[in-house]
């Protein structure tokens, strides 16, 4: 029987309001002080992760229908929708639709999924296309070539996510499989597809365990994240994230968070991490150790989604696998916010629906969608909202239309 390995979910989130300058340790890290705030949960406001919210109604028409279930990410000058194995691109400042960006597809010039990476540098979308290569288009769907990927003992297979340094590719290894003491969380790469480093992973390998060992599978969903829950027949469990992007560049800089690690790094382009800030979990969390692996998820809590802007630390967490919880962290002040998932973020700067952040571009711009099925039932009953500015470009919205980005920046 073939062995497989799934990461324990171990890491406590606890957050809620808490006063104070920013804290650091004696290596000048910030310290996100959640262990005392979570018995002070407050309304979390628009106004904390922004000055200024724009609407951007996208395009409707028969080439550039948004499907359901759509992923929005903020591009340098494009608005990028995923769906359904389509991406499609759109002017950030007034929504019309640009172009239909590759296909999913076995032929040249295909990918395997519409997951991408985008290069702030040099504006071109990296996409995925098994079993080694990376295909590059850019936001007018031209196709530039591919870049081969490494797949370097002891995993010899392509990492699961991607992002950038002033000089190499850096690909992040998902965490599954894990039987090699030591396994590697980050491989960086050049562009002509030669090794230029690994950077070993910050946790501990899990002992194995056979599929004859599992008791029962759950697939559970979290906020913007998901999650597969295994629980074993000897009492443990274990977890499997997905919808967290691990890497990402702000101002230049490209940051790491690896899931069930309660540090941020700034990854070099020599491939050093280093530590810039931490989540203080306190002693609900679990201590990176040989014996990591939980027997009881029962009062745990995990952080499951982080989206970093320029003065506010947007983040996810789950308490007891049954709420989902939205946290702010401001890195001027050193506060921190929670709410229950579910409340969004009140909109105090144009009185508008609340606001569920779901992306952040490399200039701290926070994006969400939201559909006309919550937009006009909201005008019938603010018809104040005529004489709002700010809301005008809602005004014009029909049941058929295709969604509005929310930019928060």
């Amino acid at each position: 029987m073939r062995k497989r390995n799934v990461c324990a979910v171990l890491f406590v989130c606890l957050l809620a309001a808490c006063g104070g300058n920013p804290k650091t340790t004696a290596d000048s890290l910030s310290v996100i002080d959640v262990k005392s705030a979570i018995e002070h949960p407050t309304e979390l406001k628009v106004s904390q992760l922004g000055q200024t919210v724009r609407y951007v109604p996208l395009e409707t028409g028969d080439s550039c229908f948004v499907g359901n279930r759509s992923q929005i990410r903020i591009c340098g000058k494009n608005i990028i929708v995923t769906f359904e194995g389509n991406c499609l691109s759109f002017d950030r400042e007034t929504g019309r639709f640009i172009a239909r960006i590759g296909h999913v597809g076995d032929d040249p010039q295909g990918y395997s999924s519409t997951e991408f990476s985008y290069d702030d540098r040099n504006g071109l979308f990296y996409f995925i296309r098994q079993p080694n290569l990376l295909q590059k288009y850019d936001a007018q769907g031209n196709y530039h070539g591919s870049v081969t990927v490494p797949t370097p003992p002891p995993l010899n297979a392509m990492p699961t996510d991607y992002s950038f340094t002033e000089t190499s590719l850096v690909g992040y290894y998902a965490n599954m499989g894990r039987q090699d003491a030591h396994h590697n969380a980050l491989l960086l790469f050049s562009a002509d597809g030669q090794v230029v480093d690994t950077i070993p992973s910050r946790l501990p390998a899990l002992s194995a365990m056979t599929v004859v060992d599992i008791a029962g599978i759950s697939v559970m969903k979290f906020g913007e994240a998901g999650a597969i829950l295994i629980r074993y027949k000897d009492g443990s469990a274990s977890a499997n994230l997905a919808g967290t992007r691990p890497l990402w560049r702000r101002d230049g800089q490209l940051h790491f968070k690896e899931p069930f690690n309660d540090t941020l790094y700034t990854v070099s382009a020599g491939g050093d991490l280093a530590p810039y800030a931490l989540f203080d979990m306190g002693d609900r969390g679990v201590r990176l150790t040989g014996d990591w692996e939980s027997h009881d998820l029962n009062g745990k809590q995990f952080i499951v989604f982080t989206l970093e802007g320029r003065n506010a630390l947007f983040f996810q967490c789950v308490t007891e696998l049954e709420k989902t919880l939205n946290g702010i962290y401001d890195k001027t002040a050193g506060t921190v916010y929670m709410a229950p998932e579910a409340d969004g973020l009140t909109d105090d700067l144009t009185g508008f629906l609340p606001f569920h952040p779901s992306s952040c571009s490399e200039q701290g711009e926070f994006a969400s969608l939201v559909w006309s099925e919550k937009i006009l039932p909201w005008l019938d009953e603010h018809p104040e909202a005529k004489d709002n500015p700010a809301l005008k470009p809602l005004l014009e919205i029909g049941e058929e239309d295709n969604p509005v980005v929310v930019i928060v920046q």
